[in-house]
């Protein structure tokens, strides 16, 4: 059969086109197009020949969202191994749910519409609901060059009915709720919440943080790896700046103390034992899994009935109790291991009106 020529974006493409007859002897037409030489749209009509006839053809109008997505991701290279964890995570709670069972053809702008404000009536963050949408427009602008749908819906939005990524949320405890949280209740793992409030540390590095990184001696902490999303312990941080040393204080200390005699005798209890050298960790010495641990952190914020936040919201309570006892930014940065000044400024600026206003009077003094 001929291979035909037409005109795309100014150059010259190739097309194959033929006939077939389906199981009622019904004609249909089977045609592709977006081939750059002749000689590869003659290799796909051959190999789409002969799926036809081996049942395995599959039809552009029949292909169901749920199926094209899921494979597009798993076929896609550029991602790594988190980023796709997270974007599966994104299919399965979210996309799949809602544009799933629609045929990818027939995915219009009221369905992209009613998707987003079905993400912003979930309560999302803004950034999550930004990257839900860019993934579904990625997989729909490669959908276009494979040229499976015609026109892409994506491009009809109003910029007004785009998600916008906005500035991350900052959400911290007062003095008295964090108070209240710490004396609400008593568990193994109360470790976890204790470094958090007190060091600002990020749960991954809390969670891999061993023994022979604790200086009970010099009252220091040394942060040089981290619990991955998948319970591995990577010998890395978030950034460079993450590698670091924080002081702590006697009630840390002890707090550490008294966890560590309980890790010794779990050892001396447990049937079999994995000593990973962790300060925290399950009672047979592996490491602790996150999907667990959000269970478990739901759990004692209903405890202890103190206002719901995020747990990475306790390294922003840090700062914010930092702050209001007029602690000096660089000290906030290097404990938390932002990788610049400007990072801790433009996150915590709104906490610092104490420190500006005593700038302000000391300048006032200086002068008059």
């Amino acid at each position: 059969m001929p291979i035909y020529e037409y005109e795309k974006n100014g150059k010259t493409a190739y097309y194959y086109t033929f006939e077939v007859k389906d199981d009622k002897g019904k004609r249909k037409t089977i045609k592709k197009r977006g081939f750059k030489g002749k000689k590869e749209a003659r290799y796909a009509e051959a190999l789409t020949r002969t799926e036809w006839l081996r049942g395995s053809y599959i039809d552009p109008t029949k292909i169901i969202y749920k199926d094209y997505i899921t494979e597009w991701l798993e076929n896609k290279q550029d991602i790594n191994k988190k980023t796709r964890h997270v974007n599966e995570g994104h299919l399965r709670n979210h996309i799949i749910p809602e544009l799933g069972h629609l045929p990818l053809q027939k995915i219009n702008i009221v369905h992209l519409e009613k998707f987003i404000k079905t993400l912003q009536d979930k309560g999302l963050a803004d950034g999550t609901i930004k990257k839900i949408y860019n993934l579904v427009q990625t997989s729909f602008n490669s959908s276009i060059k494979k040229e499976l749908i015609i026109k892409n819906p994506f491009s009809l939005l109003d910029k007004s009915s785009k998600p916008r990524s906005g500035k991350p949320k900052v959400d911290y405890w007062t003095k008295d709720e964090t108070k209240a949280f710490l004396s609400g209740f008593e568990h193994r793992n109360k470790i976890i919440f204790i470094l958090a409030i007190y060091t600002g540390m990020r749960q991954g590095e809390i969670m891999a943080l061993r023994w022979r990184d604790v200086d009970f001696e010099n009252k220091m902490l040394r942060i040089r790896q981290i619990l991955d999303f998948d319970g591995k312990i990577e010998e890395r941080v978030k950034a460079d700046a993450g590698y670091r040393s924080v002081t702590v204080s006697d009630k840390v200390l002890s707090e550490l103390k008294k966890h560590r005699s309980m890790i010794i005798q779990e050892k001396l209890i447990a049937e079999e034992y994995f000593d990973h050298d962790l300060v925290v960790c399950q009672p047979n010495g592996k490491p602790s899994i996150k999907t667990n641990f959000h269970k478990f952190w739901i759990r004692q914020l209903n405890k202890t009935g103190v206002r719901k936040i995020r747990f990475h919201d306790l390294r922003h309570t840090c700062a914010s109790l930092l702050f209001s006892v007029n602690v000096h930014p660089k000290v906030v940065q290097e404990l938390l291991g932002h990788k610049s000044i400007k990072v801790t400024l433009d996150t915590y600026s709104h906490m610092m009106p104490n420190m500006q206003s005593d700038a302000v009077k000391a300048l006032d003094e200086m002068l008059k």
